[in-house]
């Protein structure tokens, strides 16, 4: 099993608004994505942070992700609101 991570700074301008959004679309890819078995979003208001935690049975499940239309859109979302990005992904 592949744990994805990814923990995300936001722009200080981006709106409680707009992170409420960005939550709303990275757990609906689970609705779309049948590979992603699990997602968890994460909004810590007090240092500007979010945090995805989800797992997938394989790399190969995580590479579908990542690729997928779905998420590609997501991203495309995501990308204007974030100033920073760690990701973290490992087999457990």
């Amino acid at each position: 099993m592949m744990k994805h991570i990814v923990a995300w700074k936001m722009k200080e301008e981006v709106s409680a608004e707009q992170k409420v959004e960005m939550k709303a679309r990275l757990e609906g890819l689970a609705e779309t994505i049948s590979e992603l078995w699990k997602i968890e979003i994460g909004i810590d208001e007090g240092n500007g942070t979010m945090s995805l935690f989800s797992e997938f049975a394989s790399q190969e499940d995580l590479d579908i992700y990542q690729a997928h239309p779905a998420h590609l859109k997501v991203v495309a979302f995501v990308k204007p609101l974030v100033a920073g990005r760690s990701v973290c992904d490992y087999v457990i």
